[in-house]
C-alpha cells in the first residue's frame, strides 16, 4: 500500500508540469477602455509594436519585451531614452491589459487601459 502510495505520488509530482510557454501578442488591438477607438497598438513582429493614434498619422513603434506580467517599451527611433516597463497581461487570445500608456500625475493611482483585437 505505501509502494501505491508512493508511485502514484511520483506520478502526479510528475504530470504536473508548470507553463512556461512565453507570453506573446500578434496583430492589430484596439483601446476598448478608458478611451474605446483612442489609440491602436500594432505587435508586427516577435519584438516590435506600433502604437498609433485615431485622427494622427503619428506612430511611434517600440520593441518590446513581455516577462513577469510586465511589457518593456523601448523606442526605436532613438537612443536617448531607455524603455519604459508597463504592467501587462493577457487576458484571452482577443484582450490585453496594459497600465495606461498616457502621462499621468505621479501621485494618481495606477489606471490600465484594455485593448481588443
Amino acid at each position: 500500500m505505501r509502494q501505491t502510495l508512493f508511485i502514484f505520488g511520483l506520478i502526479f509530482l510528475v504530470s504536473c508540469k508548470k507553463d512556461t510557454s512565453p507570453i506573446s501578442a500578434s496583430g492589430l488591438y484596439v483601446e476598448n477602455t478608458p478611451v474605446a477607438g483612442r489609440s491602436q497598438l500594432n505587435f508586427i513582429s516577435n519584438n516590435l509594436v506600433v502604437k498609433s493614434e485615431t485622427g494622427s498619422s503619428y506612430k511611434d513603434t517600440f520593441s518590446f519585451s513581455i516577462s513577469s506580467g510586465k511589457i518593456l517599451l523601448t523606442p526605436t527611433w532613438t537612443t536617448q531614452y531607455s524603455g519604459q516597463q508597463f504592467d501587462f497581461e493577457k487576458i484571452d487570445d482577443k484582450t490585453i491589459k496594459i497600465e495606461n500608456l498616457y502621462p499621468s500625475i505621479p501621485e494618481a493611482p495606477k489606471s490600465y487601459m484594455t485593448f481588443k483585437k
